[in-house]
């Protein structure tokens, strides 16, 4: 404890490289990984598409475009379209 009040060491040299290594490992953001059509849909959303304007795009079913923003959501950590696409921007997303 005088050790680390005088400002000396008190972790081996040998472990503060591999501490390091995972302090910067869990403190850093991880993006979500978006499938190519999650992507898709996310632009569409950001472009102010609706849902059947999508699915018409992209020859797919309404519900299918709708499975896909609720896996957006889930992913992106939002609950509606603006949160989306304001996350997706600050996560730089976007195509």
């Amino acid at each position: 404890m005088l050790d680390c009040a005088k400002g000396r060491d008190v972790v081996a040299p040998s472990l503060v490289g591999g501490l390091a290594g995972e302090i910067r490992q869990r403190a850093a953001p991880v993006a979500p990984v978006l499938s190519a059509r999650e992507r898709e849909v996310l632009n569409r959303i950001a472009c102010g598409q609706s849902i059947p304007a999508i699915a018409a795009e992209l020859y797919v079913a309404p519900s299918t475009v709708k499975t896909h923003v609720q896996r957006l959501y889930e992913k992106l950590g939002v609950s509606d379209r603006a949160a989306a696409v304001a996350e997706a921007m600050r996560q730089r997303l976007l195509d």
